[in-house]
């Protein structure tokens, strides 16, 4: 038996969620999901069953006859299973739970731990364990680890990989440097200390905003992007920043950006893994959290 006609239970999840909390917003939040994509499930949903399921009364989103019919029978179907899983069976050894997850330590530190409650709320069964790595060294391709989230050219040989996002880069500074230099133009641009990574350039930069491609005379580089943006948030200079790691210090003010000008940058963000895995159902559900998380991404 293939219970081929069997919904998704992420699905099912959502369908009850919604029902329950009266709103796709709402239950977007708590399964740390976009509204469209609870929208996308629903909308599946009914298809499949032929009925609509909600209907909009002001502010909120009711049930239909039928769709008070299907979560109440829903609810019933998920609290068993939640039983079979939590005592109704013998558990599940937790290293058999385990997914091994590579990340390169600035995505990691000012991307990914901020949104990892988001994934281990929807997905309480899977546990991570994470292993950073610096940033922009060559990685050698681990056996042992389940997923890779890598920031470069995406030239690794062995694995399979999905392109997750280019990035754009542009300078940043503290508010204090910012009250500090309040001329900056980008005529005396090069006569400020700027910050940067060691493997990364301000030449692209330079030569969209007009400027000669040649380096400044005065200013620190890093091995690591998070100690520029460590030097950028005390002050010390002004940071070529990369978009998905200043977001949060851009929208609570903690830096502030310079200048309307952007370039794309030389590298991208890749998800890779080894084909054939035994923990490929787990690596599926954090494979298509990780997209969702991508695709909310505002640009800067």
């Amino acid at each position: 038996m293939m219970y081929r006609k069997l919904p998704p239970i992420s699905v099912l999840r959502t369908f009850e969620a919604a029902a329950r909390l009266q709103g796709f917003s709402a239950a977007a939040k708590e399964l740390c999901i976009t509204h469209s994509a609870v929208s996308q499930q629903i909308r599946a949903l009914e298809e499949r069953v032929g009925h609509a399921l909600f209907y909009r009364s002001a502010h909120a989103m009711l049930l239909t006859e039928a769709g008070k019919r299907l979560s109440a029978e829903v609810r019933v179907a998920l609290n068993g299973l939640e039983g079979i899983f939590n005592g109704g069976a013998a558990p599940l050894e937790e290293e058999q739970n385990v997914l091994t997850l590579e990340v390169m330590a600035p995505i990691a530190t000012h991307w990914l731990i901020p949104r990892l409650q988001c994934f281990r709320q929807s997905n309480p069964g899977i546990f991570l364990d994470i292993k950073t790595t610096p940033d922009l060294v060559p990685l050698e391709d681990d056996a042992e680890v389940d997923l890779s989230l890598r920031y470069g050219d995406g030239n690794w040989r062995g694995v399979e990989k999905i392109k997750l996002s280019d990035e754009t880069v542009f300078p940043v500074c503290s508010p204090a440097f910012r009250a500090a230099h309040p001329e900056i133009t980008l005529e005396n641009l090069k006569a400020l200390p700027l910050l940067r990574h060691s493997l990364i350039s301000w030449r692209h930069w330079f030569e969209r905003a007009g400027l000669s491609k040649s380096g400044p005379d005065n200013g620190l580089a890093f091995n690591d992007v998070t100690h520029t943006m460590t030097a950028a948030l005390m002050g010390q200079g002004i940071a070529l920043a990369r978009s998905l790691l200043v977001q949060e210090h851009l929208r609570h003010g903690r830096l502030v950006r310079l200048f309307d000008i952007d370039v794309v940058g030389t590298y991208s963000y890749y998800l890779t893994w080894h084909a054939q895995n035994a923990r490929e159902p787990m690596m599926e559900v954090f494979r298509a959290w990780l997209i969702d998380q991508f695709e909310q991404v505002q640009p800067p």
